[in-house]
């Protein structure tokens, strides 16, 4: 029997590729033996840790078991310290956003401290790769005497494989309160193509860069302390001050010079190193 060809042939349907999803809610409170949790919620690719410590302060270790972030992707954070609670918190090892078919990927940072409460939020860095697309929102709403310190470094690709970036779509957005008054607001967007950041007012010839700051009722010590500081060799730094806040920016030509500068600046900020996962 013959059977008479389509007059179309019809395309197979598109598939959807699967993205990954991550929820992570933990809220401490102050005990004898340091900060514990009250809540602590995780679902799909966001996992956290509480290592066992020895008295100090409570350390919070954030991983992310999808390997890295691509389009359509999305991760929220929420951590809240109740009244006098204090925390740091890390990444386990640098993150990643790799190539994406067009859609950005999301991750949402939301961070509540009550009365006396202080919290350090220690990033690991954030590598792009060639096609990263990655929007990120960082807010914080602070109690009057709360103390928060932020440090987010990003690195535009991996120079020891040979990699410049040029198609990369970074977007990272800040906004802090502190009893409900804005503080601070700052928003930052890379697109392509990168070389025309290249002048001497942006990037330059900087292929990794950070932010530390740090919202504190008493802010000038820690700014003296930084200001002491001399710049390691290849590390360009510059600080301001205002009345609860300071910024401190550094960029570098590659990650293997940023690092050891941002935690010199680091140790100085908290007059201690970050967790122990910044060093394996």
């Amino acid at each position: 029997m013959r059977h008479a060809a389509p007059d179309t042939l019809t395309p197979p349907p598109a598939q959807k590729l699967q993205r990954a999803r991550g929820t992570l809610r933990l809220r401490l409170r102050p005990g004898p033996g340091g900060a514990g949790p009250v809540t602590l919620y995780q679902s799909g690719a966001a996992k956290l840790f509480l290592p066992r410590i020895h008295g100090g302060v409570t350390e919070v270790v954030l991983v992310n078991t999808a390997g890295g972030l691509t389009g359509g992707d999305r991760f929220e954070t929420e951590i809240a310290l109740d009244p006098g609670a204090r925390a740091v918190v890390a990444t386990q090892t640098a993150e990643r956003a790799y190539r994406s078919p067009g859609d950005m990927a999301e991750v949402d940072v939301t961070l509540r401290l009550g009365a006396g409460a202080a919290l350090d939020w220690l990033a690991q860095e954030t590598i792009l790769f060639q096609g990263a697309r990655l929007a990120r929102r960082i807010t914080a709403d602070l109690a009057a005497d709360a103390r928060l310190i932020l440090a987010e470094p990003v690195v535009l690709g991996r120079q020891a494989m040979g990699e410049d970036p040029t198609d990369i779509a970074f977007r990272d957005r800040w906004r802090i309160r502190r009893d409900g008054r804005l503080i601070h607001a700052e928003a930052q967007q890379l697109g392509p193509p990168l070389s025309a950041l290249r002048g001497p007012g942006a990037l330059g010839d900087a292929r990794a860069f950070a932010t530390l700051a740090a919202f504190v009722p008493d802010p000038e010590p820690l700014a003296d302390r930084l200001a002491a500081l001399d710049p390691p060799p290849g590390l360009r730094a510059g600080l301001g001050l205002w009345a609860d806040k300071l910024i401190l920016r550094l960029a570098a030509r590659d990650a293997r010079a940023l690092r050891p500068g941002l935690l010199t600046y680091i140790d100085a900020l908290r007059a201690g190193p970050p967790p122990r996962v910044w060093a394996l």
